[in-house]
């Protein structure tokens, strides 16, 4: 054993198990279940699976954030608040709300907070209680006249439990206002959509789709301005790129 050196752990299978049908079908399994990552090992890795769907909204907002540079270009963009250094000169996300400028006339924000709207310096907020959106993508250049406030709620759910996740994009779009020039009351939120890796199964008709399928129809987003968007690993960047030109184009009806 005085010769054996370190290496990193590996994992392979013998001839005895590779030629075992069944063996050899568990290893298959394994291997497409590390696809896309990395070969790492380590105590770091082991991430409580309740906290899944933290992860699932930072994915989100990532790849949105990407998808938006690659949609409106790199001018303008700002991602000094997305990123901190420390001392050692290491770089992490920021953690808590941000804002980054995705062009001069557009932000997409991470976990923005919205105090009551008399409070807030845009006289943009809620009326009852702080809110705290996952993602919302907002500003003018949208294609329509206006400017455009669109609140997505990522949910790491599939099937029936985006029922019960519905709650959260009807309670942003009702109580996040603004006050107009008349002292009257008035919504902001031109659109609000779940973001979820369900693949749902669609009919010809909105009306004869049960939910939670109903909610990702072209049909029934494009009416309401409400709804849900698929968003799942393993999707490319023109997938994501498209789902989020899919976004903007049925909150403004610009189809």
């Amino acid at each position: 054993m005085t010769e054996v050196t370190d290496s990193p752990p590996m994992l392979q299978m013998s001839s005895l198990f590779r030629n075992d049908p069944v063996y050899h079908r568990f290893y298959r399994l394994w291997q497409d279940m590390n696809l896309g990552l990395a070969a790492l090992f380590g105590d770091f890795l082991q991430m409580p699976l309740a906290r899944t769907y933290e992860l699932y909204e930072l994915w989100c907002y990532l790849r949105l954030l990407r998808a938006a540079v690659q949609e409106y270009g790199s001018t303008g963009v700002d991602l000094s608040n997305l990123f901190v250094t420390n001392g050692a000169g290491g770089v992490t996300i920021s953690a808590g709300a941000v804002i980054v400028s995705v062009s001069p006339d557009k932000v997409l924000c991470f976990q923005r907070q919205y105090r009551e709207y008399w409070l807030e310096p845009s006289g943009e907020g809620s009326f009852s209680r702080v809110m705290v959106p996952d993602v919302v993508l907002a500003g003018t250049g949208f294609g329509s006249p206006g400017k455009q406030v669109i609140v997505l709620d990522a949910k790491y759910r599939i099937n029936d439990g985006l029922n019960d996740a519905l709650n959260s994009i009807h309670m942003y779009r009702d109580a996040l206002v603004q006050e107009a020039d008349s002292g009257e009351i008035e919504g902001i939120v031109t659109a609000a959509y779940l973001l979820t890796p369900h693949t749902p199964a669609l009919n010809a008709d909105f009306k004869d789709t049960p939910v939670p399928g109903r909610l990702f129809h072209p049909q029934y987003r494009d009416k309401f301005r409400f709804g849900a968007i698929t968003l799942r690993p393993g999707m490319s960047s023109d997938d994501l790129r498209n789902s989020l030109k899919t976004i903007v184009a049925d909150a403004t009806g610009e189809l």
